[in-house]
């Protein structure tokens, strides 16, 4: 759900804040609303904190998921100290078991709402100054292994759904051009150029940054066999261009793709259900262009769409287990050809 379907329980100055980021800073809609939720479990605790300090003494879980933040006021929020936000984050830690990135994640966007409301006036100090980010383990991407990925294509595009051309093209693209699950759902037909004189495609990052990627073979020939059986759309239908649709010729949902995906991966993965989540194929694919094609590093960062260069710097750290082929040996009509030259013997 989007951040503004909850304006009605939120208090004036989050909703204003939120709009700010969103839409004066163009800060990417998944990104606002991750912080809506960062940010009403920061007003739940200040609202027991302020009125009813017994409740965070006996914490109960199910009753603080059900705390109104409506009533909070900018009052509220000058009375907030620094040692308030460190008591904040040392009940993230204790009481809602929260992983230090979560921790970081909820501290990073409660600095930038006191940032935002002292730069305005709203407060006479920010007291989220001086407050420091917990340590986190570095860990490794999490990768599918060449004979996954070939078989998850496979699978697709040999299963008994009605839509596994479409749900092969997704996954296709997933593998070949490293984006996030919000840069494919966004995706529309006007942003594809295939013909004899380019391949490419324009996809939106975070930020509302967009950058130009270069499609394979693969990816082309998925894109055009997904275009045939794709659902006529009146132009009257405000998800005309969108490239990929559900069945009832909407922009398809991320929860639609995370759900594909899934499925998907659950028949590929030896640890069935741990995860199996759509950002291991990006994770994938840029192991491939990293390990396989030798990418320059600072090239990466910017198929990638990353800020800075530190987000990518993980992939030079991988093991060297190069991932052959992948998609030169997985298109459809090699997947096809392989199968009937199987049922034929040869």
């Amino acid at each position: 759900m989007s951040f503004l379907d909850f304006q009605s329980e939120s208090p004036e100055f989050l909703n204003n804040y939120l709009k700010y980021v969103r839409f004066i800073s163009f800060n990417a809609e998944t990104t606002v609303n991750e912080a809506y939720f960062d940010l009403r479990t920061l007003l739940r605790f200040i609202k027991l904190m302020l009125y009813d300090e017994s409740k965070l003494n006996n914490f109960d879980p199910d009753y603080f998921k059900t705390i109104s933040i409506k009533e909070i006021t900018l009052s509220d929020m000058r009375k907030v100290t620094n040692q308030d936000l460190h008591n904040f984050i040392r009940f993230l830690h204790d009481d809602l078991k929260n992983s230090p990135k979560t921790r970081n994640k909820k501290l990073a966007s409660l600095k930038k709402l006191f940032e935002y409301l002292s730069a305005n006036n709203y407060i006479p100090t920010n007291p989220s100054l001086g407050l420091h980010s917990a340590k986190v383990e570095k860990r490794l991407p999490k990768y599918l292994t060449l004979e996954q990925s070939k078989k998850l294509l496979s699978n697709t595009i040999k299963s008994d759904s009605i839509n596994k051309i479409r749900n092969y093209a997704i996954t296709c693209i997933f593998l070949n051009c490293s984006l996030r699950l919000s840069e494919l759902v966004g995706i529309n037909i006007s942003n594809i150029k295939i013909d004899d004189s380019e391949q490419t495609i324009r996809v939106t990052g975070k930020g509302n940054k967009e950058r130009i990627l270069y499609l394979d073979k693969a990816v082309c020939e998925a894109i055009n066999e997904y275009l045939k059986v794709r659902p006529v759309t009146g132009r009257d239908n405000p998800d005309y261009d969108a490239l990929f649709l559900s069945s009832h010729k909407k922009r398809i949902s991320r929860r639609a793709v995370q759900t594909i995906i899934k499925d998907e991966m659950i028949q590929v993965k030896e640890d069935k259900l741990k995860d199996c989540h759509v950002h291991i194929l990006r994770h994938t694919s840029t192991t491939l262009l990293y390990n396989e094609n030798n990418i320059n590093i600072f090239i990466l960062k910017e198929i990638l769409g990353h800020k800075s260069l530190k987000a990518t710097e993980i992939y030079t750290h991988l093991p060297d287990k190069k991932l052959k082929e992948i998609m030169e040996n997985c298109t459809i009509s090699s997947i096809l050809e392989r199968e009937r030259s199987n049922k034929n013997g040869g």
